[in-house]
């Protein structure tokens, strides 16, 4: 990464450089220095100053699609002191093949939730409102998230919570009690769960698209808990004809209604 950096001989051989101060834009809290403030000189005046960064970097992101999402992270340089136009900060290129050095990324890395697609280094001037155009440069990549965990911990568990709930329709009607604990039993699991899926994600002004699959999971389970109650009711007042027209649609009707709803989740 060069940014008009330039060297000036000065009198003892020491080496006076000239170097901008480069800050994360979107850094959170501290960001610590890990290598010495040291800079190498080569004979033609070529100076480079390496340095890494640890810390906490903040990335606005549109959650809706959740957990089917992919986003475009960007780790934001910038030097506030210099406008665009006063300074540039240029990708490098290879000497040897001509593609830019600019930015790398290595094959492994600890994201756990994300897969990496892709990345680029490229000259962004930073602008956090209209007036600034400080010089910038981003390093972005692109990255999806991970869908087997939340498949395997998630959607797996409430759909069993959710068939779990029909089973009221095959239980003989004359058990009433049998017939409502288990569709009661399964608002509540489903409620319990509801809490813990919350803890995935912070509190969002808009809903994802697992928040819509929750909500239409839990609105099946209570209209299969109405189910039970109006069968039984029906059988207690001697409409057993009514009663097991409505078991036998309750039968067909709530795996057709899930299975559209898994479907949509899933292919969005």
């Amino acid at each position: 990464m060069v940014a008009g950096i330039h060297a000036q001989t000065v009198t003892r051989g020491s080496i006076l450089i000239w170097s901008p101060q480069v800050i994360l834009a979107n850094q959170q809290g501290r960001i610590a220095l890990s290598l010495p403030e040291i800079a190498q000189v080569d004979p033609d005046g070529t100076v480079t100053y390496r340095q890494r960064y640890s810390g906490m970097l903040s990335q606005p992101l549109q959650l809706a699609n959740f957990p089917m999402d992919s986003h475009s992270f960007t780790i934001h340089f910038t030097s506030a002191a210099y406008s665009a136009e006063e300074l540039e900060f240029v990708v490098g290129e290879s000497i040897y093949d001509k593609k830019p050095t600019g930015g790398a990324m290595a094959d492994q890395l600890s994201l756990q939730d994300w897969k990496v697609t892709g990345y680029e280094a490229l000259t962004l001037p930073y602008q956090p409102i209209r007036e600034v155009n400080a010089a910038g440069f981003a390093f972005r990549f692109e990255a999806e998230r991970y869908v087997e965990y939340y498949f395997w911990q998630v959607l797996l568990p409430l759909s069993v919570v959710v068939l779990m709930s029909w089973s009221g329709f095959w239980i003989q009607r004359s058990q009433v009690g049998v017939r409502i604990g288990v569709a009661t039993s399964s608002i509540l699991t489903l409620i319990a769960q509801r809490f813990v899926l919350a803890s995935l994600l912070p509190r969002l002004p808009y809903m994802t698209r697992l928040d819509y699959f929750t909500v239409g999971s839990t609105l099946l389970v209570f209209l299969a808990l109405i189910g039970v109650v109006t069968t039984s009711y029906l059988g207690a007042i001697n409409r057993e004809p009514m009663a097991k027209r409505l078991d036998l649609w309750a039968r067909g009707i709530f795996p057709a209604a899930f299975l559209l709803l898994l479907g949509w989740f899933v292919s969005g």
